[in-house]
């Protein structure tokens, strides 16, 4: 079971991604800025999440610490998905994460 929730919780964080770029492609500007926007903001986000949330990182911000940075970059993935005209896709993922985050609380 807990490997089924953390390929869930890489599917999450591959929308997350996702998410950047589909807002960096919807920018009006030139193509070769949407496509550097893109890649610079998956590799900050990626990055971020490397070093404080994945289960290897390199920082520890506690449960409570990382909960909140946590929720917080799906709640702005949401956002942004939203501002997209994907509202119904911006309430999946939000509903998907926490009942994943819930789940991997729950599985020992």
């Amino acid at each position: 079971m807990k490997a089924i929730a953390l390929s869930i919780r890489f599917a999450l964080e591959l929308c997350i991604l996702a998410s950047l770029a589909a807002l960096a492609a919807h920018l009006a500007v030139p193509i070769m800025a949407q496509v550097l926007l893109g890649f610079g903001l998956c590799a900050a986000v990626a990055t971020f999440w490397g070093k404080f949330l994945s289960p290897k990182r390199r920082y520890e911000v506690g449960p409570a610490g990382g909960l909140v940075l946590e929720a917080g970059i799906f709640l702005i993935t949401a956002l942004i998905l939203n501002h997209l005209g994907w509202p119904t896709l911006a309430i999946a993922l939000v509903v998907v994460a926490a009942a994943n985050r819930i789940a991997l609380a729950l599985i020992p």
